[in-house]
């Protein structure tokens, strides 16, 4: 996989609010204690199995940045940054053995790593904005999901932006929901709701990219 960009930028406006989301690729240096202090955070660490010793952890990033299946990424939130983003290949990966691959899937795994970022309204803007941004960068057709079924906080905004639960399925680490969000589908709901996402160009020039 090949970042498209260097970084993404845009807004997303609902219900006369505008909030501003960036994407960029991780830097080894840059996010590096951050990333550390994210995966070793309780409401984080059951779920990724990450909170390792700072060598054991400096390889594990480094081997994510060198991967050539996946693009990881840290998001913003209005100019903070709060989450962390896989962009992986389903036909290179383990799930592709539990559902129907199809042209055009796209796996994503995430995080949002302040913890007061994990209220219902800042989860859901949060993890809207990653969905827009993979379709967007990527051309996806559908985001591939299998967050872990004890995750109460992801699942619900998923099923909420449009996202359908296939089912449980076991994977070696973690029994997981598979969930899948077709691009049509959040698109309308995204229209249904009034929601306008809008990329940002150049400081005075916006793109209407989804609605």
């Amino acid at each position: 996989m090949t970042n498209l960009l260097y970084e993404s930028e845009f807004f997303i406006i609902e219900k006369g609010q505008s909030d501003n989301f960036l994407f960029r690729p991780v830097d080894f240096d840059k996010d590096l204690t951050m990333l550390y202090e994210w995966m070793h955070s309780r409401h984080i660490a059951p779920f990724w199995k990450l909170d390792l010793p700072v060598e054991k952890f400096k390889e594990w990033l480094a081997s994510s940045i060198e991967s050539t299946y996946k693009d990881i990424y840290i998001g913003y939130y209005n100019g903070k940054p709060v989450s962390y983003l896989i962009a992986y290949s389903v036909k290179n990966d383990p799930i592709r053995q539990y559902y129907d691959v199809q042209d055009g899937d796209l796996g994503m795994h995430l995080l949002i790593g302040p913890r007061s970022y994990l209220n219902k309204q800042d989860a859901l803007s949060l993890i809207r904005s990653m969905i827009v941004f993979l379709f967007h960068q990527y051309g996806a057709i559908r985001i591939i999901g299998e967050p872990d079924i004890r995750n109460r906080i992801i699942i619900p905004i998923l099923k909420e932006l449009g996202g359908d639960v296939l089912g449980q399925i076991e994977l070696p680490d973690k029994k997981a929901s598979l969930i899948i969000g077709e691009r049509k589908k959040i698109e309308a709901s995204l229209k249904e709701k009034n929601v306008t996402v809008a990329m940002l160009k150049t400081i005075s020039t916006l793109e209407n990219i989804l609605v």
